[in-house]
């Protein structure tokens, strides 16, 4: 005997989970534009807002270029942020070894990090320098956390921080980094 939506048993539980968590807005955003029925990466939430505003705001509206705007602006925030992490690991680890170095996985049953004092420490100094990780630069944890494993000092992620960023002014994506602005 079978209750309720009995054509729900049809349909594929990626419909509901989404295929692969790893995908972000911008990814499938170049095969197509987001529509409600999609699942998105919780990391993209806000570009999917922006979008939203954008394409409902009336063309040639005041409404619309502050849409754009923000849309950009979170553009390149993501942009800053993940070049930075990407440049910073360069100059840690050289060139050649650093995407292997940054995006190391640890064996099952090890934890993320040997030292969560480091890894707070490598976050708070790349943040000095680079800005705020918000919510979108959370998913560069594991590259600081083998930073930390790699037994690199602080004082290296300082100078290596200070070098690929130029001091960024605290506040400078503050609508980005808390969240949606209406």
């Amino acid at each position: 005997m079978q209750y309720g939506d009995i054509g729900l048993s049809q349909a594929n539980l990626s419909f509901y989970i989404g295929a692969n968590s790893t995908d972000t807005f911008v990814d499938q955003s170049k095969d197509y534009l987001w529509s409600p029925s999609q699942t998105i990466n919780q990391r993209d939430a806000d570009l999917v807002h922006f979008w939203d505003k954008f394409e409902k705001a009336p063309k040639g509206s005041p409404r619309k270029v502050e849409a754009r705007k923000q849309f950009v602006e979170a553009m390149s925030y993501r942009m800053h942020v993940d070049s930075s992490v990407r440049l910073t690991g360069e100059l840690l680890f050289g060139i050649v070894k650093s995407d292997e170095m940054l995006n190391t996985v640890q064996p099952t049953g090890q934890p993320l990090v040997d030292d969560w004092d480091c890894l707070k420490a490598m976050v708070r100094t790349f943040e000095t320098h680079c800005g705020s990780l918000s919510q979108y630069g959370m998913k560069h944890m594991r590259s600081f956390a083998n930073i930390c494993n790699a037994r690199i000092k602080r004082d290296q992620m300082d100078a290596a921080s200070t070098q690929v960023c130029v001091s960024v002014p605290s506040g400078h994506y503050s609508s980005l980094e808390n969240g949606f602005s209406a």
